[in-house]
């Protein structure tokens, strides 16, 4: 479980909230620990081999929406909604050019606003 930089934030801590209490009572089930070491090992063999310092462990950077998909599957959720992770791409690309406006996109409001009225 990890505090992800550069991610999306509330959708990501309600997934990894559903799977800690998911894990607590039960309903899914833990690796062993063994196989959780060799996960943790794979990780850092990663970063390693591209290069990443340790201390960027919790910036998945372009693995972020893996890890989202992942939670959700093992909650047996709906993966995040292509929309907001395309304005989540389009926005990182814009944070350093245009830090006043980056939020700023005229081409998908329209559908973020259509999937937001399936839940009200």
């Amino acid at each position: 479980m990890v505090v992800p930089l550069m991610a999306i934030p509330f959708p990501v801590f309600q997934l990894q909230s559903r799977w800690v209490a998911g894990a607590l009572s039960g309903r899914i089930e833990l690796p062993s620990p063994e196989e959780m070491m060799l996960d943790v090992a794979a990780f850092y063999s990663d970063m390693e081999a591209h290069g990443r310092p340790k201390r960027f462990t919790h910036d998945l950077g372009a693995c972020t929406f893996e890890y989202e998909d992942w939670l959700a599957e093992r909650c047996w959720r709906e993966r995040i909604e292509e929309w907001r992770k395309v304005i989540h791409v389009a926005a990182r690309g814009r944070v350093w050019h245009r830090p006043e406006s980056y939020r700023d996109d005229d081409q998908l409001p329209d559908q973020a606003h259509r999937d937001l009225a399936k839940y009200l």
